[in-house]
């Protein structure tokens, strides 16, 4: 009985459409429906973003006094907090999946495809029925073969504003545990 006008097909309602909401805020983000949207409405990230308008001009006024096109990356004594030194940890992120903060995500460019736990794509509340038929398995490292459940294409967005990026990426879902949330490997590299 459900039916979006989005997909113009039937399994759930146009106002519970994620992909729709993913499309409008995208299309709200690069500016092209400033005549629909309410400036003084007091949205959670437009007022965010109203607060860091001054910032953001300041810094870029930084740069702009210093010459640099790019944002230098610094570390200080602040960020070894709470790390044993010497160390070789993974390199774990959190970034913004489906508008969702996702913690625990592996980054690992040994991998050849991008990884979603099913345990995280549940959390996500996305019908399976969603999911692309995938017929090739996973090798692991150990040779263990893993069938994945089936592919599919997530919004993520990687960054604070004003060093931002979003990308859609290609997720193979697989039931398996892991500490982790998912792995980004070399295609979801290359889209950041």
């Amino acid at each position: 009985e459900k039916y979006c006008r989005y997909h113009r097909d039937h399994g759930h309602d146009t106002e519970e459409c994620r992909q729709l909401k993913n499309q409008i805020e995208d299309l709200i983000r690069k500016g092209h429906l400033r005549r629909y949207v309410d400036r003084d409405a007091p949205q959670g990230r437009r007022e965010q973003r109203r607060e860091e308008a001054p910032r953001q001009q300041e810094e870029q006024h930084k740069r702009l006094k210093t010459g640099r096109d790019e944002e230098v990356i610094t570390f200080s004594e602040a960020d070894y907090e709470g790390v044993r030194l010497p160390h070789d940890d993974p390199v774990v992120v959190t970034l913004l999946v489906e508008l969702f903060t996702m913690k625990r995500i592996l980054i690992d460019s040994g991998s050849s495809a991008d990884i979603l736990y099913k345990h995280a794509f549940d959390q996500l509340r996305i019908p399976t029925d969603q999911l692309k038929p995938v017929k090739t398995p996973l090798v692991g490292f150990a040779g263990e073969t893993i069938h994945p459940l089936g592919s599919i294409n997530l919004s993520v967005v990687a960054g604070t504003v004003p060093c931002q990026t979003q990308v859609e990426m290609t997720f193979l879902v697989v039931d398996t545990l892991s500490p982790y949330k998912a792995i980004v490997g070399r295609p979801g590299l290359n889209l950041l």
